[in-house]
């Protein structure tokens, strides 16, 4: 049983990065708990019941019954709704065997799809959802022994703490999705890199760049280079990203008449589009001649209050000349100054201001 027990927690852990290792899970873990069938359930709770989820082992007629029909009077929802996250329900200890002999839900729809006593647990709870975990014994089956209810109890911590971390890696990934669509639709071409030039995201206007043929930008064993320019650029890379010390930001500018210039500039690992990788990366802004003046808020999200002292500052004011224009303290000034050099790995006014002169910030 103990073998057992660490095999299931290590397919537990396997769920946390990849949903599909949902089902192969409840696959080794009904038969392991004496049960025969299972599924995950899904609630919003502005809705009326529980809906099963595509993983599931049961009969697919009898999912889409149980969806359709008598997801809002299982009698399980009751005992759930307040239970805490990681606390089984069995039915025949809370709701009893007599009860469940004259229940319409067991007798109209368990017993007819072959389907006896459920164990439920709470796994995830947000505001107003829930995901559940149930596992069935079939119409005919023993009732599982006192090893395999006590084996569904150990596990219960393990797949709480799975299924919390899946949610929270499901919602990151969202939320790169939905950055990585708004940074996609810029029309500045940007990319972020490791130190070593190794390019981990590129913009639809960088990809466009890097498929122009004989154009400035290019890959090699997916390394960004820049011809006539590759050596600037890989030391400008390296001092964004040093191996120790803090990185500082840098410009490339392209002499092809163009005005372009590349800024290169370090990227804290708390910075809002950095979450999935959660180091220090580089990032590079391919900008023209006219500038992009919201770039930085929108890339290192700054709030507005943060990006009206940086046009103060641009405009050469002293920080106690700012407090007095924008009618505030001069310690809410320096709050946000220290804001602005942690978000742009900035240490220096001066080095600040030259970048925001840079992004065209007036």
């Amino acid at each position: 049983m103990d073998r057992q027990y660490d095999r299931l927690v290590g397919l537990t852990y396997e769920c946390v990065l990849d949903e599909g290792n949902w089902l192969p899970l409840l696959t080794e873990l009904i038969p392991s708990s004496g049960r025969q069938q299972g599924a995950l359930l899904f609630w919003d709770q502005t809705e009326s019941g529980a809906l099963a989820s595509e993983i599931n082992l049961c009969d697919p007629g009898a999912i889409e019954i149980y969806n359709r029909e008598f997801c809002t009077i299982d009698p399980s929802k009751g005992f759930m709704l307040h239970r805490p996250v990681g606390h089984w329900y069995h039915d025949r200890e809370e709701y009893g065997p007599q009860r469940m002999a004259r229940d319409p839900y067991y007798q109209e729809f368990q017993r007819p799809n072959g389907m006896h006593n459920v164990s439920c647990l709470k796994l995830n709870e947000q505001a107003s959802s829930g995901v559940y975990l149930s596992v069935l014994t079939s119409l005919g089956a023993r009732y599982p022994d006192p090893l395999e209810q006590t084996l569904l109890t150990r596990l219960s911590e393990h797949l709480t703490r799975a299924a919390r971390m899946f949610g929270r890696i499901d919602q990151m990934r969202q939320e790169l999705a939905h950055r990585n669509l708004l940074l996609d639709q810029h029309p500045t071409p940007l990319w972020l890199l490791e130190g070593n030039a190794r390019v981990l995201y590129a913009n639809q206007a960088a990809q466009q760049r890097l498929g122009l043929r004989a154009g400035l930008f290019h890959e090699v064993f997916g390394r960004l280079h820049c011809r006539q320019y590759d050596a600037k650029l890989q030391a400008l890379v390296r001092q964004a990203a040093p191996r120790t010390g803090k990185g500082k930001a840098g410009w490339l500018p392209l002499g092809d008449g163009s005005g372009q210039e590349l800024l290169v500039t370090p990227v804290p690992a708390e910075a809002s589009f950095n979450q999935p990788f959660q180091r220090p990366l580089v990032l590079l802004a391919l900008l023209d001649a006219h500038r992009q003046s919201q770039l930085l808020g929108e890339l290192f999200g700054l709030t507005p209050a943060e990006q009206r002292l940086g046009a103060l500052l641009v405009r050469g004011l002293a920080p106690e000349h700012c407090a007095d224009q924008l009618g505030t303290s001069i310690n809410t000034v320096r709050s946000q100054l220290r804001a602005l050099f942690r978000k742009t790995c900035t240490s220096r006014q001066a080095e600040l201001v030259s970048l925001l002169v840079r992004l065209g910030q007036r």
